[in-house]
C-alpha cells in the first residue's frame, strides 16, 4: 500500500539545507515559496521532456530552440536566434551559410565565423569547435539528434516489417505444403493403398 505523504511536510535535513541555501544566497523566497517554485519547474521540465525536440539541424550539429547565434563583423556583433525549427536573423529564416553572407558578404566560413550559446550553456562556443567536439564523442556518450533518432526508428521498423513479412510467407508456404499424414501406428489400409498407387 502506498503511503500518502503530506505535501507540506519536507524531511528535516532537506528543510535545513534549503533554509541554509536561501539564507546564504540572500533569497527573498520563504522555504514554502522555494518548494512551490521547484515543484513548478520540475513539472515544466517533465512536460518539456515528452515534447518532441524543436530546433535547427545544421549538418550533424543540432541547435535546440532557444539557441543564440552571433557573428562579429568589424567591431559590431550581429545576433540570430533559433526559434522553433528555424534560424531567424531579424524575421528572416536563413541557413548558417546564408547568415554569414547576410552579415559579412561572401567568402566567410559559417563554421569558423558563428558562435553559439545553447540553452543551458554559460559560455559562447565557436560552431566549428562544437562540431569537432561532437565528432570526437563516442556515439553512445551523446544523445542522438532528432534526425538520427528518426533514422534509427525507421531502420528498426523496416527490419521488424521485413521479419514479419518473412514469417508470414513462411507460414503461408507451410500451410500450402502441409499434407496430412498419419503416423504408421495410426494409418489405415487406404493410406497404404494410396502410397502404393502413387508409387506405380
Amino acid at each position: 500500500m502506498n503511503e500518502i505523504m503530506d505535501p507540506g511536510r519536507i524531511p528535516q535535513p532537506t528543510l535545513l539545507e534549503l533554509q541554509d541555501f536561501l539564507y546564504r544566497n540572500r533569497s527573498t523566497f520563504s522555504p514554502a515559496e522555494a518548494v512551490a517554485a521547484a515543484v513548478k519547474q520540475w513539472i515544466a521540465s517533465e512536460r518539456a521532456a515528452v515534447q518532441p525536440a524543436r530546433g535547427y539541424q545544421w549538418k550533424k550539429l543540432f541547435l535546440p530552440a532557444g539557441t543564440r547565434v552571433r557573428m562579429q563583423c568589424g567591431a559590431e556583433w550581429h545576433y540570430a536566434d533559433v526559434v522553433g525549427d528555424l534560424l531567424l536573423y531579424g524575421a528572416c529564416p536563413l541557413s548558417p551559410h546564408q547568415l554569414a553572407i547576410a552579415i559579412a558578404g561572401p567568402g566567410r566560413n559559417a563554421w569558423r565565423e558563428l558562435w553559439l550559446l545553447r540553452p543551458g550553456d554559460r559560455f559562447w562556443i565557436q560552431a566549428d569547435r562544437l562540431r569537432r567536439q561532437l565528432e570526437q564523442e563516442p556515439l553512445a556518450a551523446r544523445p542522438p539528434s532528432p534526425m538520427e533518432a528518426m533514422q534509427s526508428a525507421a531502420h528498426g521498423m523496416r527490419h521488424a516489417l521485413q521479419s514479419a513479412l518473412t514469417l508470414v510467407e513462411h507460414v503461408r508456404l507451410e500451410a500450402e505444403n502441409a499434407v496430412e499424414r498419419r503416423t504408421p501406428r495410426h494409418r489405415r489400409r487406404e493410406d497404404y493403398m494410396n502410397d502404393d498407387c502413387a508409387a506405380d
